[in-house]
Formats: C-alpha cells, sequence, structure tokens
C-alpha cells in the first residue's frame, strides 16, 4: 500500500506570495510537487488574490503555473451544502469568504492550512467547533 501525505490546504497569503513572485516560496511548492506533497488551492482564495493589487498577466500566470502542478487540486464551491458551509463558517470566524473557504475546506477535510501569517488564524480556530491546523512558513525551508 502506498502512503498518500494529507494535503495542504495554500491560503490567500501563500497565493500572495505566488504572485508577488516570491521565488523561494514557488520553489518550495515545485518542491512538494517533486516529492508528492498534495496542495488544495480553494477557488476563492484564488479570486481574493486576483481581487487584490497584483491584478496582472503575470501574477495570473504565475498562480496558474502553480494550480498546474501535478499535485495541486483546485477545489471549487461547489453546491449548496458548500455553500452553506462556507456561510456558517464566515458567520463563526469572522473571515472574509476568500479565506472563509480556505478554513472550510480545512475544517471539513481535516487538511492543515499552509500559510505565511499563522497569526491571522489564531482567532478564527478559536471560532470552530475543531481548531484548524496550521503550518506556517517563516523562512527558506531548505
Amino acid at each position: 500500500m502506498t502512503h498518500v501525505p494529507t494535503p495542504w490546504v495554500l491560503d490567500v497569503s501563500v497565493l500572495d506570495e505566488v504572485a508577488r513572485g516570491e521565488a523561494q516560496l514557488i520553489t518550495f511548492l515545485q518542491r512538494c510537487d517533486g516529492i508528492g506533497q498534495p496542495l488544495v488551492v480553494p477557488s476563492l482564495a484564488l479570486a481574493g488574490v486576483a481581487n487584490s493589487l497584483h491584478h496582472s498577466a503575470e501574477a495570473e500566470d504565475l498562480l496558474t503555473g502553480v494550480t498546474n502542478l501535478e499535485v495541486v487540486t483546485v477545489a471549487p464551491l461547489k453546491g449548496v451544502e458548500q455553500g452553506f458551509r462556507l456561510a456558517r463558517v464566515t458567520a463563526a470566524t469572522g473571515l472574509d469568504p476568500w479565506d472563509g473557504h480556505v478554513a472550510a475546506i480545512a475544517d471539513a477535510s481535516v487538511c492543515p492550512i499552509l500559510t505565511v501569517n499563522a497569526k491571522k488564524w489564531q482567532d478564527s480556530s478559536g471560532a470552530l467547533e475543531h481548531p484548524l491546523h496550521i503550518i506556517e512558513i517563516t523562512e527558506d525551508p531548505e
């Protein structure tokens, strides 16, 4: 039997750094692809970054490159139940829809959130029935 690692859910802060062209972070995500570490990119988190000041063809190309990695799954907001779950998570946590989608996926799947800002998730995590699991990228992971 082959071991499949638990997926990591990328938050808006990670995707924002990708859109900025943060080379070390992009290299880290490429390494994840190389070792088979599954990554989840919430579609609303992508929309949140696209809505930010980094909206440009270059930023979109960088984000598309990450979403095209073999280990990446882009998670849509699909169906009524997922919409209601998102609404419950955003109401409980006070998160915007972009981060709320990240939290809803992480909460439902019991997968950790990969972030460059763990502090942002502390209060939100406490507002949910089960705490969110957070992995913070703080420096070059080499």
